[in-house]
C-alpha cells in the first residue's frame, strides 16, 4: 500500500519542520488516486500514526483537492475531488482517474504575540 510511502514522507517532514514541538496543525492537500477519499484518509491516518505517533495529538486534517473526471454516461468532462461524486450535468459516475496522488503539506502555526 503506497499511502504507507506517502505518510512516512510525511512524517519526515513534519519533523523537519518541528511541528510537534510548536502546537501546529497540518492541513494535507491531496489531489488524484484511485482510492476513494474516505478509504485513501483511513489508509494514510494508520499509516502516519505508526510512522510517527509523536504525532498523535497533533490535528491533521485532509483535503481531497478537485481533479478532471470524465463522465460515463454523458461523457462530460467535470472536476470533482472523489470518483464518487456524481457528474453535475447528468448525475453519471466517473471512471477512475489514473493519476497518482499528489500530496502538499501545509503548517498553521498558532499566532505568537510579540511582548
Amino acid at each position: 500500500m503506497h499511502e504507507a510511502g506517502l505518510a512516512a514522507a510525511v512524517a519526515d517532514a513534519l519533523r523537519r519542520e518541528g511541528v510537534e514541538a510548536d502546537g501546529a496543525r497540518v492541513l494535507i492537500h491531496v489531489r488524484g488516486g484511485h482510492a476513494h477519499a474516505e478509504d485513501w484518509d483511513g489508509a494514510f491516518r494508520l499509516h502516519l500514526g505508526l510512522a510517527a505517533p509523536e504525532f498523535a495529538a497533533t490535528p491533521v486534517a485532509i483535503v481531497h483537492e478537485p481533479v478532471e473526471r470524465l463522465c460515463v454516461a454523458g461523457g462530460h468532462t467535470f472536476a470533482a475531488p472523489s470518483a464518487d461524486d456524481p457528474c453535475p450535468a447528468c448525475g453519471g459516475s466517473s471512471l477512475p482517474v489514473p493519476i497518482p496522488e499528489r500530496i502538499e503539506i501545509e503548517v498553521m502555526r498558532p499566532d505568537v504575540a510579540d511582548p
